[in-house]
């Protein structure tokens, strides 16, 4: 199939324009921005996704010295509907379960955020300017479903041009209702990306800036910077065709609607983690990958969103096993 040079164009803006989405969790998205610009490196691709569990050890709540253990269960994905078309119309999902197995009545016992949206491109004018955008709705709250309060929407507008091959611009406008820093505020972004050579890139903005760097063919780094929101670093090392190692480290950050808590405000849970393990990728559409690490300042807190916020219950520091999978065909 024969492509504009609009559209071929674009679908090079897409390796920059990730960079400059509005979402609290970069772990976890494809319901925003990203679903319409994250690259496809294959150009017959039709579908991507990734699914992880973060199994804690047993430890206690600190106030009431409670039993306590958590585990966290992720998935995100996306499929596009024209293989080979980077402004094909798509869908993509994101989910989360949070289990707290406690018998403290301040933490429930499940909490889930599940969102699910669509994206296209729309337009395209003057001199290489092209534009497109996302729909999307979500759910974040307990007992899966139940709370009215935790149904919310999610909306994208993404314009963006290139300067040139190394050089480009873009502009987002970004809402999302269940956003743990302002949501239901539309927020503004920006960024500016430089290809320096094949093995470093990096994106000055707002409120994202990252760095990709491959100083040998065996070791990648990768460091990416939220305003007010995250930090995120991975180094990984090749120590034997197919066999990887790696070390990460960041934070987690989820907002949640629950029964119980005063007006306006949602139950909101941040932990660190710092993990090391082992990436296996038998072919090349596969990897699976388990580590062990510890997460520490581990709490729930209620407020409407991390900048102010009422202690609910923290957690004790604890070790933690992850297995992960992610695919593409």
């Amino acid at each position: 199939m024969e492509h504009s040079p609009a559209l071929l164009r674009f679908g090079r803006l897409a390796a920059f324009l990730i960079a400059v989405v509005l979402l609290a969790s970069a772990a976890r998205a494809q319901t925003g921005a990203e679903l319409m610009v994250k690259p496809w490196p294959d150009k017959g691709e039709i579908s991507d996704g990734s699914a992880d569990a973060w199994i804690f050890n047993a430890g206690h709540t600190r106030q009431s010295d409670q039993s306590f253990q958590l585990s966290d269960y992720e998935s995100v994905g996306r499929f596009r509907v024209l293989p080979g078309n980077e402004i094909s119309p798509r869908i993509g999902y994101d989910f989360l379960l949070l289990e707290n197995r406690t018998p403290n009545s301040r933490i429930p016992k499940q909490l889930s955020d599940d969102s699910v949206a669509f994206g296209t491109g729309v337009a395209k004018w003057g001199d290489g300017w092209v534009a497109g955008v996302t729909l999307g709705i979500g759910y974040a709250g307990s007992d899966a479903f139940a709370v009215g309060r935790g149904w919310y929407g999610k909306a994208d507008i993404i314009i963006a041009k290139e300067i040139s091959d190394t050089d480009a611009i873009g502009l987002v406008l970004d809402y999302d209702g269940n956003r743990a820093y302002l949501p239901d505020t539309p927020l503004p972004g920006f960024g500016y990306s430089h290809r320096f050579d094949p093995k470093l890139s990096v994106v000055v903005g707002a409120p994202f800036s990252s760095v990709d760097w491959k100083p040998i063919d065996q070791v990648d780094i990768t460091a990416s910077y939220q305003l007010f929101a995250d930090f995120k670093a991975s180094i990984a090392y090749e120590v034997l065709p197919h066999i990887f190692t790696y070390g990460s480290y960041g934070f987690v950050r989820d907002a949640f609607e629950v029964d119980g808590l005063e007006h306006n405000r949602r139950l909101l849970f941040h932990q660190q983690r710092a993990e090391v393990g082992i990436r296996y990728v038998p072919i090349e559409n596969f990897t699976a990958k388990v580590g062990i690490g510890y997460g520490w300042e581990g709490s729930y807190r209620s407020g409407w969103d991390f900048d102010r916020t009422k202690l609910v219950q923290d957690v004790s520091d604890g070790a933690l096993l992850h297995v992960g999978l992610e695919w593409k065909f």
